[in-house]
């Protein structure tokens, strides 16, 4: 099967500015807050909105010419 899913990004994104609305008003973590893994800080929320950032990186890459050089000191300029 040939098919193209880079718009895959724009559904990701829009999860991302989602998560960061909710992140920044700080809504809906107080039951998170109350596991001990989250108690100090909730660094997994962090790392896994970088991975999704990272993903979404990646698929608008896959849209560019340059994609074969994607990850490599001399194509990513992003």
């Amino acid at each position: 099967m040939l098919a193209n899913h880079t718009s895959m990004a724009e559904l990701f994104d829009r999860l991302l500015n989602q998560y960061d609305r909710i992140r920044k008003r700080n809504a809906f973590l107080d039951n998170y807050r109350k596991e001990p893994m989250f108690v100090d800080n909730l660094d997994e929320f962090d790392s896994a909105r970088e991975v999704v950032q990272s993903l979404v990186d990646e698929y608008r890459a896959c849209e560019r010419p340059d994609y074969v050089d994607f990850g490599t000191e001399t194509g990513e300029d992003e």
